[in-house]
């Protein structure tokens, strides 16, 4: 165990890794993970059953213990608050506004907002909420105002600092140190092509998948 007592107080602000999670989610999360719980014997990443299961269930079909699934968060937790903080942002563009504004008004969510949230196979995704959560940020493009996109601690402590952007007509998640200039020469495979274009008929839906653009994982 850590003797660095700033961590548990860190992992505390930015939201903890719980036994109800998803195993699927806390590997979007924290894909740093994946090595720890295979010294524990879980080899989570190779399960059919990871999208599914949650951490306390995964941990029963493998015979664990209670104390044994509490030491896994108790490592679990501070590999969270150890690991190199983010900015605790997101910029969402004006591409991407515009296409969220079609689907909010499309949906009859005016007044609602679109969370980023794991989607529960590892990627991330945008769903509609009422009320955010308390600790949830706010984020917005000045040219849309009334179109809001918030995220909680714990996964901006995995995509702070990303961008939300429209390519090819779906939304894209790109990270800051994926380094794609998003002008079509940056070599990679990420389809930027440095456009921008959003469909005048956004596809329906209870939550809007968050592509890889420059890559989440």
């Amino acid at each position: 165990m850590s003797g660095d007592v700033s961590a548990p107080v860190r992992s505390q602000a930015i939201g903890a890794i719980t036994r109800d999670m998803r195993v699927s989610d806390i590997l979007a999360l924290l894909p740093e993970c994946a090595s720890l719980l295979g010294q524990y014997g879980l080899s989570c990443t190779r399960c059919a059953l990871s999208p599914l299961e949650t951490l306390a269930e995964g941990c029963a079909l493998h015979g664990f213990h209670v104390e044994e699934i509490a030491d896994l968060l108790t490592d679990l937790n501070l590999l969270l608050a150890e690991r190199p903080s983010r900015p605790a942002e997101i910029t969402v563009t004006k591409a991407a506004a515009e296409m969220l504004k079609k689907i909010v008004e499309q949906e009859g969510k005016v007044g609602w907002t679109l969370s980023v949230t794991v989607d529960g196979h590892g990627g991330f995704c945008m769903e509609f909420v009422q009320k955010p959560d308390a600790q949830e940020k706010m984020f917005s493009h000045e040219a849309v105002p009334d179109v809001h996109v918030s995220a909680s601690p714990l996964t901006l402590s995995r995509i702070g600092g990303a961008t939300i952007d429209v390519r090819g007509g779906r939304f894209k998640l790109d990270l800051p140190e994926d380094g794609c200039t998003g002008d079509g020469k940056c070599g990679r495979e990420c389809g930027c092509h440095g456009e921008s274009p959003a469909p005048t008929s956004p596809p329906p839906g209870p939550t809007h998948p968050l592509g890889a653009g420059r890559g989440y994982t």
